[in-house]
This record gives C-alpha cells, sequence and structure tokens, in this order.
C-alpha cells in the first residue's frame, strides 16, 4: 500500500504518541529525566531511566559533556506499550524484532530504512539504539529510541526506551525542537 508522506508523517505521531503513554514526565522534571547531553551517563544515571521495571538498566557509553544543541533530552517512555512487548533469545534478534514492528506499523516495507546498533552488552543486559530517521517534519529531523533489555532465563525481553529527537534548527526554550 502506498502512503503519502503525510499519511506517513501522521501515523509516526500516533505511533510515537502511543509509544509515550502520556506517563512519562516532561524532559527535566521528575526522577527519571536524564540530562546525558549535559554530563556523561553513569550507571546510577541509567538505573533512573529504567525505573519503571523496578531494575537497574546497564550502564550506557559515555556521550559527549559538551550539550548537542540540536538533540533533545532523553525522556522515558510508559512501559509495557507494543512494539517493545517483544522477547527473543539473543539481544541483537530482539532490537530486529522490535525494529521489525516499528517498520510495520509505520507501513514501512524495508524495516532497514530504520538504522540500529549495539550500545553496551554484558551477561544479562544489552543498551540498544534505534533510528527512524529523515522525519517529514520541518523541526524534527530524526528520532532516536535507546532500547534497555535484560535477559531473564533464555529470553531477552525490553526493560525500558527512551526518546529523543535529533532537531533541524536546534532545541528551542522548554526542550522542543524550534
Amino acid at each position: 500500500m502506498m502512503m503519502t508522506i503525510a499519511r506517513r508523517a501522521s501515523l509516526a505521531a500516533l505511533l510515537l504518541a502511543g509509544a509515550c503513554g502520556g506517563g512519562a514526565p516532561p524532559a527535566g522534571e521528575g526522577a527519571a529525566a536524564d540530562s546525558s547531553e549535559a554530563a556523561p551517563l553513569t550507571s546510577s544515571s541509567a538505573a533512573a531511566d529504567s525505573v519503571v521495571l523496578g531494575q537497574a538498566a546497564p550502564p550506557v557509553p559515555s556521550e559527549p559533556a559538551a550539550q548537542d544543541t540540536m538533540l533533545t533530552r532523553w525522556t522515558m517512555l510508559e512501559m509495557p506499550s507494543e512494539p517493545w512487548e517483544q522477547s527473543a533469545a539473543t539481544p541483537e534478534a530482539l532490537l530486529r524484532q522490535v525494529r521489525d514492528v516499528v517498520a510495520a506499523q509505520l507501513e514501512e516495507p524495508d524495516a532497514r530504512v530504520l538504522p540500529t546498533r549495539m550500545l553496551s552488552q554484558a551477561a544479562d543486559t544489552a543498551v540498544a539504539l534505534l533510528t527512524h530517521p529523515n522525519l517529514a517534519d520541518d523541526s524534527v529531523q530524526d528520532i532516536e529510541f535507546r532500547i534497555h533489555m535484560r535477559r531473564e532465563g533464555s529470553t531477552w525481553r525490553v526493560t525500558a526506551v527512551d526518546r529523543r529527537e535529533r532537531c533541524r534548527r536546534g532545541v528551542a526554550e522548554g526542550g522542543l525542537c524550534s
């Protein structure tokens, strides 16, 4: 089914609104707000991102200390919410499943247009990045999802998801893309 750009942007907005669930605090408020742009992440700041399921998230690699004025702050999405309710035998397989579900919800015929990469991986935890690039929006260029995963027995599950936007013209006062 062929989609118009406006329809695709509308569907992307609906997917993101549904994933957010409206329950996460705005950027800069509450214990779950992460200022990874202002200071490098540590295992204690990463743990604040996954309070949803009461388990500490694995530490993620440090990000540059200098604030990137093109990125909004990470905000935690409400869990559980599809497409985040997935499980798989490995973190890589889980990341591919999540990517494929997101692509299907966007009616994207080729899921490979949504780039992914592992940020960190340990025996029982992993953190990955999923990017929805080149949005048909005049202020938001990309949306990035940081996906926290944990092994439970022989199965990997998503435990928390954070979201931020890469802005075309910068971040305005209030933390939104201008």
